[in-house]
């Protein structure tokens, strides 16, 4: 992606998952506003062009995938910091998940099982690749947890899937998660 899409893409990440305020939109109890809306109140905070066509081109080219347009409407999929529902019905997810992390934050993980902290879902991945992607992020050499997720679903836990890859969970005890270890 290129620096101005990214650019534009964390300004849209910002507003669509932690502060929609700081536009003056205000976004329905699933994360939603209306396309259109939105796009006139960032333009006018920003003073910097985005339109349908940008968005699309983001969220083609994001590798996080994080935002979907549904009809009229645009909302992020995951990584929210301000109460969302999700949209779908709690789904089975594969049999096993992986969380990347910093060593610092496993310590903790390892004691506490997975929180939620400031965000309104623990995130997990099916693709361990992403999991040391994203652990990279807090640490060179992050921690990677294997989650027993069908043993969890079992045992009464909800997941939701984001359908990119990415799967929700309000938190999960310790008891479900194995540390990893790779080699570069």
């Amino acid at each position: 992606m290129n620096e101005k899409l990214s650019k534009l893409s964390k300004r849209l990440s910002l507003v669509l998952r932690h502060h929609p305020e700081k536009i003056g939109i205000r976004l329905d109890e699933y994360g939603r506003i209306e396309i259109n809306k939105l796009i006139d109140k960032f333009n006018a905070h920003y003073g910097q062009k985005i339109d349908r066509l940008q968005i699309k081109q983001i969220i083609k080219e994001s590798p996080r995938q994080r935002y979907v347009i549904e009809g009229n409407y645009i909302r992020a999929l995951y990584g929210h910091s301000i109460p969302v529902l999700p949209l779908q019905a709690p789904e089975t997810p594969p049999e096993v998940l992986y969380h990347g992390t910093s060593p610092a934050a496993a310590k903790m993980i390892q004691s506490e099982g997975l929180n939620k902290m400031e965000r309104e879902f623990v995130h997990l991945t099916d693709n361990p690749e992403i999991a040391k992607k994203i652990g990279r992020r807090h640490d060179a050499r992050p921690v990677i947890f294997r989650i027993n997720a069908l043993k969890a679903v079992n045992d009464g836990y909800s997941f939701y899937s984001t359908k990119s890859g990415i799967w929700l969970v309000k938190a999960l005890p310790a008891c479900y998660l194995t540390k990893e270890s790779f080699q570069e």
